[in-house]
């Protein structure tokens, strides 16, 4: 009864085929560097497999991306430590001080990038460390270290990359079209789900929220295609421009399916319906060809009934006429851009010709000024480590300071370190348990590299099995990296246990110096100032975006949602309160590509009363955002309604038939613009203002 209480960990019960084949693929890689190290006689063959299981990745792009940053970051590092040893190797202090500044920068530009480009940054920094300490202490062999550190890591990469192109190669260019055409299925679905009445609004928002996460982690994946894919390559472009596109499709759904919701069945038109019903039988399984062809009739289809709505003389009932406007214009959008996606993913996967499209660039969400407490911190934490060494004159003190340098580097660039450090921290426990049980029992009793293979299979198996799953690839991770730190292989293996006992006590000083420094200096947002951050930096975000520059949509639309996409894991879906909080960020992208359009319609052509009312709306609705002012931003409601009723009364006296579109268009937003300012009052005032997150109507004035 006892035995069958006995349950293996969850990374092992659940390993399927590509687990087993990451692990042993990258196992066979690390073996194959340790061995080619052993016979070279490099001192530390260590950093071989060491490196080997930091750059290990599941596909083939994301291996070559991010061993070409490491080597860049190594690289870079090395030299500038011998550069500081070879002029400060006399000046302990200004070394040291010369250092830590190297390791604020380096984490401050790492704050300011994503992906493997962050790394390569945090790897410079600390690299100068890994390098620099040691030949400090020892000026005449500082450039013989740096080659060792830069050959061992060198062949780690090497061994890797080689193994992920040729045992059970996964292409991350692949990934990415199947993980693209994943997203326009659920695209398709979403709109057609929508238009068929069958979300309410928590359930679009559910759905919404997941489109974002894998939007954006769609857009990461795009990055690491790139390097092993000579097709995306070529069409970088149409990539960059099927993202932008999908982006802006989780944006205009929402007020098509507000209106099917709200106003359908109160506004009911015919032939509005029967479009609606056709979009609801959209087919995501359908060829591009065939979906095209029906995305185009859809699209002409609610255009020309648009303008034949607008042929009309307004009637006493305008809420009709602009709620069926609403309607219109937003199954043209969502219709022809999902015409657009459907067109792009074609080209890219060769069922169609590809053509020049422009594509723009995207922008994320950077914050300066956590980068720079980021630096500060690393800086602050590293200084005061050489500081205690030099007073305790410990002899662990070389250790303990890249070990300080190291996980405040790394660990600063995530939006919640102190998480982050945890499943690290378990990973380098564990790894000091098996260090001591290997080095101290199981390796002195073995003799050659094959029993040493066959002891550390069980192990690093294992521990790519728990890399390969996102829930423990942190203590995965700190395994492979903190077991051969203290194993210590050499050529000539000194098995003693004084060095493993100091190697040990320097990693445990290390990283509670770390800690400590994450708690004392700057500590990361708590539950409560995430939400408050993510309203500021929206409202920032909106109440200083350029809208006089005209930088496109997708700027804007990217921008928004990478920030919003970075609070995301730390939202709780059954807590009311975080379901607000998403829709205020929601409701917040909104208003941003409203002010937007309003701009557009206005450099487009309306009259010039009009022209001048929405400009001075767009400068208020700013400043509010900017300001924090109750009062004002609760007029914004009215001042909006008052522009929407100058355009209803300049509608009649139109010149033409696309001024009239116009400021149908306009109208249209402006409503949209009353509604969210009014919904979502609390969320903008804790944006601008002082105060904390209560809710969307609990900082409202009332």
């Amino acid at each position: 009864m006892v035995a069958a209480t006995v349950r293996p960990p969850a990374f092992l019960r659940e390993a399927g085929r590509r687990q087993w084949q990451f692990t042993f693929r990258t196992f066979s890689a690390g073996m194959l560097a340790l061995y080619i190290a052993l016979a070279l006689g490099l001192d530390e063959p260590k950093w071989a497999l060491m490196t080997v299981y930091i750059v290990a990745q599941p596909l083939g792009g994301m291996v070559l991306a991010k061993g070409i940053y490491r080597l860049l970051g190594t690289l870079t590092g090395a030299a500038m430590a011998v550069l500081l040893v070879a002029t400060l190797a006399q000046l302990h202090t200004l070394f040291f001080l010369a250092l830590a500044v190297w390791l604020g920068l380096c984490t401050l530009c790492a704050s300011l990038l994503r992906n493997f480009r962050s790394y390569a940054f945090v790897l410079a920094g600390y690299s100068a460390l890994i390098v620099g300490v040691p030949a400090v202490l020892q000026p005449d062999q500082a450039f013989t270290m740096a080659v060792a550190r830069v050959t061992e890591i060198g062949l780690g990469i090497l061994c890797v990359s080689l193994m992920s192109v040729l045992v059970w190669p996964q292409s991350a260019g692949r990934t990415y079209l199947q993980q693209s055409r994943e997203q326009l299925v659920a695209l398709i679905r979403l709109v057609s789900d929508s238009a068929a009445g069958q979300l309410d609004g928590p359930a679009l928002q559910r759905r919404r929220q997941a489109l974002i996460t894998s939007g954006m982690a769609l857009e990461a994946q795009r990055e690491h295609a790139l390097f092993d894919s000579a097709h995306l390559r070529r069409h970088a472009g149409l990539c960059r421009r099927l993202g932008h596109e999908m982006l802006a499709l989780i944006s205009s759904v929402g007020p098509l399916n507000t209106y099917v919701n709200r106003y359908a069945e109160r506004h009911h038109q015919d032939q509005v319906t029967l479009l609606l019903a056709d979009i609801a039988t959209l087919d995501p399984e359908a060829s591009p060809a065939a979906l095209r062809e029906t995305l185009s009739a859809l699209y002409q289809r609610a255009r020309d009934l648009a303008r034949s709505l607008r042929g009309e003389r307004l009637s006493d009932d305008e809420q009709r006429f602009y709620a069926l406007q609403l309607a219109l214009e937003h199954s043209a959008e969502l219709c022809d851009r999902l015409r657009s996606s459907v067109a792009l993913y074609a080209m890219l996967t060769d069922q169609a010709t590809p053509v020049r499209w422009r594509a723009g660039t995207s922008r994320l969400h950077l914050d300066y000024g956590q980068a720079w407490r980021n630096g500060a911190r690393a800086a602050l934490a590293l200084a005061a480590t050489v500081v205690l060494w030099f007073w305790s004159a410990a002899p662990q003190g070389s250790a303990m300071v890249i070990q300080v340098g190291v996980i405040c580097a790394l660990f600063s660039t995530r939006d919640d370190p102190l998480a982050a450090v945890k499943g690290f921290i378990k990973g380098a426990l564990l790894a000091t348990v098996l260090a001591a049980l290997y080095r101290l029992v199981l390796l002195p009793a073995s003799d050659g590299f094959v029993a040493l293979v066959l002891w550390l299979a069980p192990l690093y198996l294992l521990a790519g099995l728990a890399m390969a799953r996102p829930a423990t690839v942190a203590t995965g991770t700190a395994l492979t990296i903190f077991f051969p730190l203290l194993l210590d292989l050499r050529p000539v293996q000194d098995f003693s246990a004084a060095p493993l006992f100091n190697n040990i006590i320097g990693l445990g000083l290390g990283m509670g110096f770390a800690v400590l420094a994450f708690l004392l200096l700057w500590p990361g947002d708590d539950a409560a100032r995430a939400r408050r951050r993510l309203c500021r930096d929206l409202c920032r975000t909106l109440g200083r975006w350029p809208i006089r520059r005209r930088r496109p949509r997708h700027e804007m639309e990217s921008l928004l949602y990478d920030r919003i996409s970075r609070t995301l894991p730390r939202l709780d879906p059954d807590d009311p309160r975080d379901g607000e909080l998403l829709q205020g960020a929601l409701a917040a992208v909104t208003l941003g590509l409203g002010l937007l359009y309003m701009d557009a319609l206005c450099r487009r052509g309306v009259p010039a009363p009009v022209r001048l009312a929405l400009t001075r709306l767009i400068r208020d609705t700013q400043r509010a955002l900017r300001d924090g002012d109750p009062d004002r931003w609760l007029a914004l409601a009215a001042s909006a309604d008052t522009v929407a009723g100058q355009c209803r009364r300049a509608y009649d006296s139109a010149a033409s038939d696309g001024e009239r579109r116009r400021l149908v268009r306009a109208v249209v937003r402006l409503r949209m613009q009353i509604n969210i300012m009014r919904g979502n009052a609390g969320f903008f005032l804790c944006g601008s203002g002082d105060g904390a997150w209560r809710g969307l109507e609990a900082n409202g004035a009332a």
